[in-house]
């Protein structure tokens, strides 16, 4: 007997580098790819506080138009996009907002910084409300 879960597909846009390098441990001249992973390691485990994730891609750097994916910029930036799945339903839904679990979750926790990214932030913590959000979710439909 086999069971099947409909897993739901979300995606995220932030600033801040998420590079999946696979550098697991501390080691003399590999430290940014290091501190990379760790920011991976935040990303997959702030999600898994709901929900056990599925990805089959890492995360990549892309080029966009900010406004695009709900940043407050016009401008072409470096984002890194991660795409993932969960095994069930609606567990970042609160009130009709189906990510809204995924913003409260993200809110103030704390990343490193100074890597790759574009841009550079004033404290290093995911913000996901207002104008300098720098990390926000999508549900596909």
């Amino acid at each position: 007997m086999s069971v099947k879960y409909n897993m739901e597909e979300y995606k995220l846009y932030t600033f801040v580098d998420i590079t999946h390098t696979g550098q697991y441990r501390s080691e003399l001249g590999k430290e940014s790819a290091r501190w990379k992973e760790q920011n991976f390691n935040t990303i997959v485990q702030t999600l898994g506080i709901r929900s056990n994730i599925v990805y089959y891609q890492s995360p990549a750097s892309v080029e966009v138009r900010g406004s695009l994916v709900g940043f407050d910029t016009d401008k072409v930036v470096k984002l890194w996009r991660f795409d993932f799945t969960t095994e069930r339903d609606f567990v970042y839904e609160e009130d009709g907002d189906p990510i809204a679990f995924l913003k409260d979750d993200f809110e103030l926790v704390p990343y490193i910084q100074g890597l790759d990214e574009w841009l550079h932030q004033t404290h290093a913590v995911f913000l996901t409300h207002g104008k300098h959000k720098n990390i926000v979710f999508h549900k596909k439909q």
